[in-house]
């Protein structure tokens, strides 16, 4: 089958404008119950990395160790443009749900309980659905069921952060159940214990596999991997930012190990693998990229280096040619992708934002986006406050247009410090500036301390932490 990709080359700071089509539409309305199981359906698995930038990979010019991951983009599809939000939770909210934040997101660690995500249509498509790694969407271990996950192996769940920790010595829920602590044992290896055995209890019905992982967020510890995992206790607890390329050498093992696994189970050929990131790096991390260059993280910002996530996709025996895919891609789109590989519609009523990348995937044209758009308010410090960094925009390749007025040329500005004045830019900028100026004028009026929607919380599932002193542990 000829594929419509566009091979570009690998200069992710700067492109040509798409001449892209229509973005955001709606599916139309599902059917009324669960559809009946083919044996036909794909399997989904998708891997959302904690705090990794695109740079972190060694397929998009990094010096970081990730042949796995980098195998993965060899032989499916790396899209080159695609945007997450600044942060973890604005990013989770919007993946599992595929609407803009504006819509449905209320506060940090939090997503409101009225909410439908892709377990939801996973479930109505006759899918098994599980999810393994972080949580950090309410403290409740009723949560993940309600949410459409019929099974989890999860940090960050019922107990606080400071009760433990992800990686040495972890305090992971299971199915209703606390595992048993263990210095040596460490987090990332029982997430993929429990994704093993997903595998193969479900090797026989489509399922999703949701990973939202551990890794490589802070604290940068060392692993079981790294050269002093067995000598220096202290490692393993007390943060180093050197440890962070050992981080993610692990975190590239943790993918190669759920490819091989569903290679093994004779699932591969039939199995659409997304892989992505959540939001840019710590900024603490500085990495070399192969052409001598540096990048500093910048997650928490709406810069380039906050919000310019890996996206891989491999679909196995249904896949295109592989290559490069310029295409612009946005959180909300992963839902509408899924829904396409599952066959189901996503109702009308979830009122969603995404665009499928699932036919540029198989080597079709698709309906490539013009924009995205982000709505960032972190609500860090509670549902009623908001914060005074808030920022929304909208974007294309290449030029960039915040609700405040500031336009910015990211392929000769990639930090912002320039505002292009109205009417002080060339011709191709100020046509940029206009088609993003009316396309943002279609999203509902918000300045900086509005509150664009209410908490909701139901009776039975209210989030309440359980906190373990360091006594009791």
């Amino acid at each position: 089958m000829r594929t419509t990709l566009l091979i570009v080359p690998m200069l992710l700071g700067s492109a040509s404008m798409a001449a892209a089509g229509a973005a955001a539409g709606r599916a139309p309305k599902a059917p009324e119950g669960p559809a009946t199981a083919r044996p036909d359906k794909p399997n989904i698995v998708f891997i959302l990395a904690d705090d990794m930038g695109y740079e972190c990979i060694g397929a998009y010019g990094s010096t970081y160790r990730t042949p796995n991951i980098d195998r993965l983009a060899s032989t499916g599809i790396r899209f080159d443009y695609a945007y997450s939000q600044p942060l973890s939770t604005p990013t989770r909210v919007e993946v599992m749900t595929g609407r803009y934040n504006h819509k449905n997101y209320v506060q940090f660690g939090f997503m409101n309980q009225d909410q439908k995500t892709f377990g939801h249509l996973a479930r109505m498509a006759g899918y098994a659905t599980a999810i393994a790694g972080k949580w950090q969407l309410g403290y409740n271990s009723l949560l993940p069921d309600h949410f459409g996950f019929d099974s989890y192996c999860l940090w960050q769940l019922s107990y606080s952060k400071s009760s433990g920790e992800r990686y040495a010595d972890p305090l992971i829920e299971q199915n209703g159940k606390t595992l048993d602590r263990r210095r040596d044992d460490y987090g990332p290896d029982l997430f993929a214990d429990f994704a093993d055995r997903f595998i193969e209890q479900n090797r026989d019905r489509p399922f999703l596999l949701y990973l939202p992982m551990v890794l490589v967020h802070e604290p940068f510890v060392s692993t079981p991997a790294s050269s002093d995992w067995n000598t220096n206790s202290e490692g393993r607890f007390k943060s180093n930012t050197r440890y962070f390329p050992d981080m993610m050498e692990y975190c590239d093992r943790m993918v190669g190990r759920v490819v091989e696994k569903l290679r093994r189970e004779g699932l591969y050929d039939n199995t659409l693998i997304i892989f992505t990131g959540d939001n840019g790096t710590g900024k603490d991390i500085v990495t070399a990229m192969k052409d001598g260059t540096r990048i500093r993280g910048g997650k928490g910002l709406t810069t380039d280096a906050g919000t310019h996530a890996p996206l891989i996709v491999a679909y196995g025996a249904r896949q295109g040619r592989a290559g490069v895919c310029a295409d612009l891609v946005d959180m909300t789109d992963v839902m509408a992708s899924m829904a396409q590989a599952m066959g189901v519609a996503v109702p009308a009523e979830w009122d969603t934002d995404g665009v499928s990348f699932l036919p540029q995937v198989t080597g079709q044209k698709g309906t490539p986006r013009s924009w995205v758009f982000c709505h960032y308010d972190n609500f860090i410090a509670g549902a009623d406050k908001p914060n005074p960094q808030a920022r929304r925009y909208i974007r294309d390749h290449r030029y960039k247009l915040y609700s405040t007025g500031e336009f910015y040329d990211i392929q000769r500005d990639i930090f912002e410090k320039e505002s292009i004045a109205s009417g002080g830019g060339a011709g191709e900028a100020e046509t940029a500036r206009a088609k993003l100026a009316e396309a943002l004028s279609h999203f509902p009026a918000w300045r900086v301390g509005d509150i664009p929607v209410a908490k909701v919380e139901y009776p039975g599932l209210k989030s309440l932490p359980v906190r373990i002193t360091k006594k009791e542990r």
